[in-house]
């Protein structure tokens, strides 16, 4: 695991973040969570979309 600053953020931290938006398809999220200044996790979320009505199960 790298050790990512939120006070220095390096080219290695930016590469991360532009995968992890690039990884989203269509429609979805990137979450970055911080903790003690330090970068602890990126988590992509992709979501799919419907239109399913649940008026007639």
């Amino acid at each position: 695991m790298v050790d990512y600053s939120s006070k220095k953020i390096t080219k290695n931290l930016l590469d991360d973040i532009k995968l992890a938006i690039k990884n989203v398809r269509g429609w979805g999220s990137v979450e970055i969570y911080v903790q003690d200044f330090k970068i602890t996790q990126i988590t992509e979320r992709n979501i799919k979309k419907t239109s399913h009505s649940i008026r007639d199960l």
